[in-house]
């Protein structure tokens, strides 16, 4: 393991945090909770507006134009119902988090990656997901 790959994995895991303790706090009713649920949004919305500002640089070396609209559509709809639609937001942001992965996928946008990291994107993405999904449902 060279030493990007360990920092990929220890900040990929950490980045995890901002979206399990929240889901928790909030599932338990802590004091907390309502905090917890504003620091969660504004979290998976960080993290959806540097997935797809991520896709720029591979569309400039891959030369797709159509992978800028999708980043385009994906960051404008987040940033719609995050801010005219906020009840919405954890149940969007879950989606958003797994379509967002699926056409990177689909579209073989990241062609470069090693498995062991493409394994843990879907492992990082479906607890983040799962997570958004918790606080919509315990919200």
């Amino acid at each position: 393991m060279n030493n990007s790959t360990g920092t990929i994995r220890l900040l990929g895991y950490a980045g995890l945090i901002p979206f399990i303790i929240p889901a928790l706090l909030v599932a338990s009713a802590s004091e907390y909770a309502q905090q917890a649920l504003s620091f969660a949004g504004v979290y998976a919305f960080g993290i959806t507006s540097f997935l797809c500002g991520s896709w720029w640089g591979a569309a400039l070396d891959s030369g797709s134009s159509k992978i800028l609209w999708f980043s385009n559509l994906y960051f404008l709809t987040a940033l719609v119902i995050f801010v005219f639609a906020p009840f919405w937001w954890p149940l969007a942001a879950a989606v958003m988090l797994i379509a967002i992965l699926c056409t990177e996928i689909v579209s073989g946008l990241f062609p470069e990656l090693t498995v062991a990291y493409r394994k843990m994107r879907v492992l990082l993405t479906l607890i983040a997901a799962a997570s958004m999904l918790a606080i919509h449902l315990s919200a």
